[in-house]
């Protein structure tokens, strides 16, 4: 029997072209950013977060690479990519009904709230309704991750099968959505437990999550840009949109990177 390659779907130019991208923008912010791992994760970080050490989980002796907020943020996506998946939902093409959706919209609401507040807590003589803490955001920040990747991943699937093989959304029902949140509960303990090694772990998951996500609308906006929306029927053919979505995702993180540390002329986070 003879086997058939997948379809070539863009031309060779365009492959070589992000190719070349890829090589230069990860190449060059692997070379600019802070050496190791961990140099990498606080990298990331420190393009999307204020990373103030006070709001910081510390792991070593050291701020974890995301702030209590973000940490919990981009937890909550890893852990609800990470169910998705596991649950046979990898290719779930539907966003949740209004019941799922009223509730994952009131935990943004939360988060929204809490974030005001601590910011305010930021100005000498400001009271806020209530004292916030780092237990307080990364708990909000947890279940607004969950939130965000049960949006974001349906539109990228939306976005990028030909004929999309699951017509559900990642989380089905109510019942569904209180055994993903039992989950997050599970990872806000872990958090909470302040073990230094399961905190570094977790805190480059949750940098790893920031990539994640970015690079998923990254790769939505070059499939439409190169006119190839819901063009693909497997992982194998995604490989050059995945390569050009990790790229621009890098190559946002970079030029934040290099702005930020031209302001400010440290690594550190931001000091009030």
């Amino acid at each position: 029997m003879e086997l058939s390659l997948p379809q070539q779907r863009h031309s060779r130019l365009t492959t070589v072209l992000v190719l070349i991208a890829a090589l230069v923008i990860i190449g060059g912010w692997t070379m600019y950013t802070q050496a190791g791992i961990l140099g990498k994760a606080d990298a990331v970080g420190y393009a999307i977060c204020h990373r103030i050490q006070e709001r910081s989980f510390q792991a070593f002796g050291r701020p974890l690479p995301l702030c209590a907020r973000c940490t919990g943020i981009y937890l909550g996506v890893m852990t609800g990519l990470g169910v998705f998946i596991a649950s046979g939902r990898s290719r779930a093409s539907r966003l949740p009904n209004w019941r799922v959706s009223a509730i994952l919209g009131l935990f943004v609401v939360v988060l929204g709230v809490d974030g005001i507040n601590s910011y305010f807590h930021l100005f000498p003589g400001f009271n806020g309704l209530y004292e916030p803490s780092n237990t307080l955001r990364v708990i909000t920040g947890l279940f607004c991750g969950l939130t965000l990747i049960s949006m974001v991943y349906p539109i990228f699937n939306q976005s990028v099968w030909e004929r999309p093989i699951d017509h559900q959304a990642p989380i089905r029902n109510l019942k569904e959505l209180a055994g993903l949140a039992t989950l997050g509960i599970f990872m806000l303990l872990l958090v909470l437990s302040q073990n230094a090694t399961i905190l570094l772990f977790l805190g480059l998951v949750s940098a790893a999550g920031v990539v994640v996500v970015l690079t998923m609308i990254m790769t939505v906006m070059f499939v439409t840009l190169t006119d190839h929306f819901r063009a693909y029927n497997g992982w194998i053919e995604m490989w050059l949109p995945l390569t050009a979505g990790l790229t621009m995702a890098i190559g946002l993180i970079f030029a934040i990177n290099v702005a930020r540390y031209t302001l400010t002329g440290t690594w550190d986070g931001f000091v009030f």
